[in-house]
């Protein structure tokens, strides 16, 4: 009774066991720990921090968890902190958008290889705008700069327009991303599997948009 009862309390145990292991075989490390927490989702070290499911999650949550693996396995593969420490801005605005943009690029990296994985991450990122007032902001003030250049950045290396709700947002940083440094996002599918030659080519992008001085050459 007892074995019957736990099965019945944790529906969602195969789902997880079957997601860690995809996890592992996809950032090609069985050393790779996948734990699920409620704490925000990401990747420290080798260990990939998953959503937790609910006790009987949705096709939308499933799917959103899935492209939340997706993310963090093609972190672990595709993602040397070495070199992005060292191409990494020292802080404030122009840090936030070059993480966020890294994180756009690794992503595509698997949606262009698999359509499965494409779908994921579609869902995830769905996700989280699913709640975003975006639609309704007029003022670059009001719209995150880091967000809108991501993914835009995603579009360019995938094809795939923001999500609707995100689309607003987008479009309040189009015009000046792509006066500015359209030339640049333009180079960034050929760079797209070489970390370190696309953060150059991020740098080179915050620098033409004045959110950061220019760059010491070398690095």
């Amino acid at each position: 009774m007892a074995s019957s009862s736990r099965n019945k309390d944790a529906p969602a145990e195969p789902f997880k066991r079957a997601l860690a292991m995809a996890t592992r075989a996809i950032a090609g490390d069985d050393a790779t720990e996948v734990v699920f927490s409620s704490d925000p989702p990401g990747v420290q070290g080798k260990t990939a921090r998953l959503p937790e499911p609910s006790r009987l999650p949705s096709r939308q949550e499933i799917a959103a968890i899935r492209g939340h693996a997706d993310s963090a396995a093609l972190t672990l593969a595709c993602h040397d902190p070495a070199i992005h420490r060292r191409l990494m801005p020292a802080g404030g605005p122009a840090r936030t958008v070059f993480e966020a943009v890294e994180r756009a690029r690794v992503e595509a990296i698997g949606a262009r290889r698999m359509s499965g994985m494409a779908r994921n991450l579609t869902a995830k990122i769905e996700k989280q705008y699913e709640r975003a007032t975006y639609d309704q902001v007029s003022d670059q003030a009001d719209a995150p700069i880091d967000e809108a250049l991501a993914l835009l950045v995603r579009e360019k290396l995938t094809g795939q327009a923001p999500p609707e709700k995100a689309a607003p947002l987008v479009d309040l940083w189009r015009p000046l991303i792509e006066d500015r440094a359209g030339a640049v996002l333009d180079a960034l599918e050929g760079s797209i599997e070489d970390q370190r030659s696309f953060g150059r080519l991020i740098r080179d992008v915050l620098t033409q948009l004045e959110l950061a001085d220019e760059f010491e050459e070398g690095r």
